[in-house]
């Protein structure tokens, strides 16, 4: 593997790691601050979702702009930024800590995997993104398990982590200048909209894992340990499916049908979920490691190499934005329907997407001069 890429899939590691950490010290801040549950349960998904989702298409629009390398290390300093202000915790500072967050993972996320991209080439997207989408998920998965067990270290890991990550980010190549047709050009957003839909959709599966399915798991008393091996049974199989499925699509040219198949069995493992929780969470993250890498993949196919920083970050606007979406909408659903129906309308939501899909796309990369 080049050494470029790799160096690439230890820094989204990096960016999943540190975003692990932060996802369990958050909430233990918040109780120790004594904040109410509905401010400490919108805080992180519906502000983080809607800022990541802004500062996506901003760190995409920068890579084009002024390379990836640049808006890499500014994502750094952010989040070595951020550690400084556990020394002044209050409800302001961890809404603040929460915002440094956003940047840092649009910032270091969209770049990496544009970099990714940038190295292996179009005809290897699906595999480059599934790659750069595990490496960053297990590095998330990892972050919690070392938060939980390690919590009284975890400023001291964030900052390792931050640092490590920062020099890291100065020896990294500028993989712009891999491209073999660098004439800027202008990107058509209206061809790769039913694709960035597509993605705010599916943002409505992982957020039931992370706000619902936990929620109602605890009302059915469920033990943590239980808990965690629910949901772990679909973060695993979607993280570590991701390069497999990326791989497929690249080599079988039947990208949209891995990606449509992908949003089909996510409807599939909605339809009764509470029967067997741990078999329909393993079908979730089937259908998120079918789709996951192959939508951006998707993106890439469409629009051209000189502003796939630009169209990749569009798509992850709209796509983490679906965090905050869900955010606001999965409560209602279950005030009104309850456990099941909520997921049952999530399930349908996919098959949504599958109409975003088919048809839509054009043979080849389209461009507005």
């Amino acid at each position: 593997m080049n050494k470029q890429f790799m160096l690439f899939t230890i820094l989204v590691f990096f960016t999943g790691l540190y975003l692990g950490i932060l996802r369990i010290v958050i909430p233990v801040i918040e109780r120790q601050l004594g904040i109410a549950i509905a401010i400490s349960t919108l805080l992180p998904l519906v502000t983080f979702g809607f800022v990541k989702g802004s500062f996506n298409y901003l760190a995409g629009k920068l890579s084009d702009d002024i390379g990836r390398k640049w808006v890499l290390t500014i994502g750094w300093i952010m989040a070595l930024s951020s550690v400084i202000l556990f020394f002044y915790i209050n409800l302001y500072v961890v809404f603040l800590i929460s915002f440094f967050l956003a940047i840092n993972q649009a910032f270091t996320w969209t770049t990496t995997v544009t970099s990714q991209i940038d190295i292996s080439g179009k005809s290897r997207a699906g595999l480059a993104s599934g790659i750069n989408e595990m490496s960053g998920y297990l590095g998330v998965a990892l972050g919690n398990l070392f938060a939980s067990n390690l919590f009284s270290v975890s400023y001291v890991l964030l900052a390792i982590i931050s640092l490590t990550a920062l020099l890291l980010s100065f020896s990294v190549m500028e993989t712009k200048t891999l491209l073999s047709d660098p004439k800027e050009e202008r990107v058509n957003y209206i061809s790769i909209t039913g694709i960035s839909l597509a993605g705010l959709i599916e943002k409505f599966v992982d957020s039931s894992f992370f706000i619902l399915i936990p929620t109602y798991l605890l009302l059915r008393h469920y033990s943590l340990f239980l808990i965690g091996i629910v949901v772990g049974s679909y973060t695993f199989t979607w993280a570590l499916s991701q390069p497999l499925f990326g791989y497929i699509a690249d080599v079988t040219g039947k990208r949209r049908l891995i990606t449509s198949l992908g949003f089909a069995i996510m409807f599939l493992g909605f339809l009764d979920y509470s029967a067997y929780p741990i078999l329909f969470s393993i079908v979730e993250g089937l259908g998120m490691g079918m789709l996951y890498p192959n939508l951006i993949a998707l993106v890439n196919d469409v629009v051209h190499e000189s502003v796939r920083g630009k169209a990749l970050g569009y798509y992850r606007l709209y796509r983490d934005s679906g965090y905050g979406a869900a955010g606001i909408i999965l409560p209602i659903l279950y005030s009104i329907l309850g456990f099941n129906s909520t997921l049952l309308v999530v399930g349908v939501f996919q098959l949504i997407a599958i109409l975003l899909l088919i048809g839509k796309l054009p043979s080849r990369f389209t461009l507005r001069s």
